[in-house]
């Protein structure tokens, strides 16, 4: 295996790592205070958005003939729009680096390690993740796709609460269609990091099928977010749902097992090596990102000596809960807005620049 490309399934694996992290405890809240029992429904809803990044990805790349990013990106908007593009990107992975490595700090200062300095847990989790994802793409791939595996038993232990909830909680199933559209752009916060299929792409081994491979990615994931919040809301009721900061941890608190006696920090030791695999994938986004603004692909190591020290200022400034949710509800908007426009228009001009192109099935 080439070390600088990745298989099919690394690439469903990474962009599922790149979707699933922090976030996802406090989900259910945000989503709830808009549209109430119906929250499952907007985010099932929002899936649209990840679906339609993966499609113009596989687009893109098909009909560049797997081009790499920075070469689309030259080919279809000339040298300084490249680097204007790509800076934004940077600055968009950046940003989710900050996010996920902050709130992570948040969630266990207030649980777990409380007792802790900030520093004690940020300093070990940036040196461990640029450790693996220093080793490049195909490190990255094989972590994501490892730890995939450890996210499903502790999503399903949720299976938990059927016997336990109340159907009353999630009816009526539909009472209000504009809450159900209000709440559709937030949860698009949720899926932010599928971008990454377009650096990436091009770094398929085996070409057939991408399209389909995005999809399976963005199905999992949205399964998976919308059996969480179903099943907080199926519990909780959407009420308490949406007074709560971390309604999945107060959802796992619940949960009585008799031969451990702090399940709750068992589920966030456990959780944390997923937070670690989301890290690992965006870290590779960011400063591969980087290393194109630099020079090259081939600068991507040295890149790190730059991203280092902006990560960890971005980090401190976002660690007060109240400043991480300000700030990002500011930047990710027009990221997203950002994201989404560039590869419908990409896919657009690359099918009319590259006429030559063959099509893929899915």
């Amino acid at each position: 295996m080439n070390k600088n490309s990745i298989t099919q399934n690394q690439y469903i694996f990474i962009n599922i790592s790149s979707m699933i992290a922090v976030g996802i405890l406090s989900m259910a809240s945000t989503l709830c205070k808009i549209a109430h029992q119906q929250a499952w429904i907007s985010l099932f809803i929002g899936g649209i958005y990840p679906i339609c990044i993966v499609i113009t990805a596989s687009i893109i790349d098909n009909k560049t003939n797997h081009a790499s990013f920075w070469e689309i990106n030259n080919e279809i908007y000339g040298k300084i729009l490249s680097y204007i593009f790509t800076f934004i990107f940077f600055c968009f992975y950046l940003s989710m680096f900050a996010g996920i490595a902050s709130g992570f700090t948040n969630v266990l200062k207030l649980t777990i390690t409380y007792f802790l300095p900030s520093s004690y847990i940020i300093v070990p989790t940036i040196v461990l993740t640029i450790f693996i994802s220093i080793h490049g793409i195909y490190m990255v791939g094989r972590i994501s796709e490892f730890y995939f595996y450890l996210t499903l038993p502790l999503i399903f232990i949720l299976l938990f609460f059927i016997i336990k909830g109340s159907v009353i909680n999630v009816k009526p199933i539909i009472s209000s269609v504009d809450e159900i559209i209000k709440a559709v752009p937030e949860s698009f916060y949720s899926f932010s990091g599928c971008e990454i299929s377009y650096l990436i792409i091009s770094k398929i081994s085996n070409k057939k099928n991408t399209k389909k491979a995005g999809i399976i990615a963005v199905l999992i994931t949205t399964f998976i977010y919308v059996f969480t919040v179903f099943m907080t809301i199926y519990y909780l009721g959407w009420e308490l749902t949406s007074k709560l900061e971390y309604p999945l941890l107060y959802l796992i608190e619940t949960i009585p097992i008799p031969i451990i006696s702090n399940f709750t920090a068992l589920f966030l030791a456990l959780w944390s090596v997923i937070i670690l695999r989301s890290l690992i994938t965006v870290c590779f986004a960011a400063n591969y990102s980087l290393s194109l603004l630099i020079k090259n692909e081939n600068y991507y190591k040295k890149a790190y000596f730059i991203f280092v020290p902006l990560a960890i200022c971005y980090i401190y400034l976002l660690l007060p809960e109240y400043n991480r949710s300000e700030l990002l509800g500011i930047v990710f908007p027009p990221f997203i807005f950002f994201g989404l426009l560039w590869g419908l228009l990409t896919a657009l001009l690359a099918s009319r620049k590259f006429r030559g192109g063959n099509n893929e099935s899915i």
